[in-house]
């Protein structure tokens, strides 16, 4: 992974760590949440999973796509 996708992608993570993206950008936010965090995370896919407290971002910032995935 290059730097610039690094830092394009580090605008799709909130404060929380979590990344939120298309199915095309979920490798990319697994690699920046492994080098950021040294662990394995989660992968929560958006269309199977409702959330009471929180609505999810509805594009992939990255390339304005339908978000289909969090990686928390």
């Amino acid at each position: 992974m290059t730097h610039l996708q690094q830092e394009e992608l580090q605008t799709e993570r909130d404060a929380t760590g979590m990344y939120v993206v298309c199915k095309e950008h979920v490798e990319l936010a697994i690699d920046m949440f492994v080098d950021e965090y040294e662990d394995a995370p989660d992968v929560v896919d958006l269309k199977e999973t409702k959330f009471s407290d929180w609505d999810p971002p509805v594009k992939c910032k990255e390339c304005e796509k339908k978000a289909e995935f969090l990686v928390v």
